[in-house]
């Protein structure tokens, strides 16, 4: 479990890498309606494994910079962060973009893969795979039993949740090989280090055939919480999303119970390895271990600190959900009105945080390590 707690460390660099790929500093009021681009791709955009020297992509336009650069959302729901000087036609009208069908996304995952891919079709999931049929219907069934437990959770704490947009994609490999392979193209060297992701960009989770499922559902079920929240209006795509927000939500979730036939049946039980490190981490935490957690994500990106904030972000999220519910969810209801490209400071941070639970950072934490204490 330690290892895969790691792999979900690296895991969430890659979308904070993301996050950093955008010349779309200065930004003006998006277009209303529909934009057809066509631009100079770049070597990562691959098309049947070869580059696509230009792309033409139908959506919305999310941010337009003042310099002409874009943050477009195709109708597919990809998001496309293109330059000024990318840019080789731009038409728009005033219609309503429509977003794909399972069908159609079914077809255009066919025309991206190379050959030797099938499709696999659940309620709510398109999956994409070059392995056994039986495996991608196991992986298939989880994600299911993931979607149903999650709206499920929300529906109880009153937030009546907006089905998914867009289809939800899943890319599942044959074996490490192909996964490296394809994993590499897409996020270069942090394939190495993750048995899945979810990509903030092309909006798919991607992992591969493992013999020993059972072992590492946590970690497939953390990505694939990662992709349910972005997709139901609980997050929001590029906008300011606090780490341990988004790490606290997915471990909260990520723990199946299999005495249950949902496997769901217990969202939110004790996450018995981050309830390990939390305890480890309490005889060395800083009287401003919170506001460091908080105010802004520097924790997360280095392995000398990053297992402790996740450790924190779970008890956090964990005690939050258990005592100030309506107030937690309150907080996401205005962390999810954020605008893409818009970061809060520190500052805007630590204040909506004690505006919406009506209470310093220093009682939060004085009450959090006194009900952790109890917790077995």
């Amino acid at each position: 479990m330690l290892e895969l707690k790691l792999i979900n460390a690296h895991a969430i660099a890659i979308r904070i890498c993301l996050l950093c790929f955008t010349g779309l500093t200065v930004m003006a009021t998006p277009a209303i309606g529909v934009e057809t681009v066509t631009f100079r791709s770049d070597k990562k955009d691959l098309v049947n494994g070869a580059p696509m020297p230009t792309r033409t992509v139908v959506g919305e336009i999310l941010v337009e910079a003042q310099d002409g650069g874009l943050m477009l959302q195709s109708d597919d729901g990809r998001i496309w962060m293109i330059q000024p000087d990318q840019i080789v036609e731009r038409n728009s009208d005033d219609e309503a973009m429509q977003p794909v069908t399972a069908d159609e996304m079914a077809e255009r995952m066919k025309q991206e893969l190379p050959h030797g891919f099938s499709i696999y079709r659940t309620a709510h999931y398109v999956i994409a795979h070059n392995t056994s049929d039986a495996y991608v219907k196991q992986v298939g069934l989880l994600f299911e039993q993931l979607y149903k437990g999650f709206y499920t959770f929300w529906k109880n704490q009153r937030w009546r949740l907006p089905e998914p947009k867009f289809p939800l994609v899943a890319l599942v490999l044959a074996d490490r090989n192909d996964f490296l392979k394809h994993a590499g193209a897409e996020v270069g060297d942090t394939a190495q280090l993750v048995i899945g992701y979810y990509h903030l960009s092309s909006n798919r989770m991607t992992t591969f055939n493992m013999p020993n499922l059972e072992r590492n559902v946590a970690t497939i079920i953390h990505e694939a919480t990662h992709q349910l929240a972005y997709n139901c209006g609980l997050q929001r795509r590029f906008a300011d999303n606090p780490m341990w927000i988004s790490e606290g939500l997915a471990m909260f979730f990520e723990s199946p119970d299999f005495q249950s036939a949902s496997r769901w049946r217990g969202i939110g039980r004790v996450n018995q390895v981050n309830l390990k490190r939390w305890r480890n981490y309490l005889p060395v935490r800083p009287p401003n271990s919170l506001v460091t957690l908080l105010s802004d994500d520097d924790r997360f990106r280095s392995s000398d600190t990053a297992t402790d904030a996740y450790a924190e972000s779970w008890a956090l999220t964990y005690f939050l959900l258990k005592t100030r519910r309506e107030e937690y969810v309150e907080y996401l209801r205005k962390l999810s009105s954020g605008k893409p490209m818009a970061e809060l400071t520190a500052r805007e941070r630590i204040e909506m945080f004690e505006e919406t639970f009506d209470a310093s950072v220093a009682e939060i934490d004085k009450y959090l390590v006194n009900y952790m204490r109890r917790v077995r």
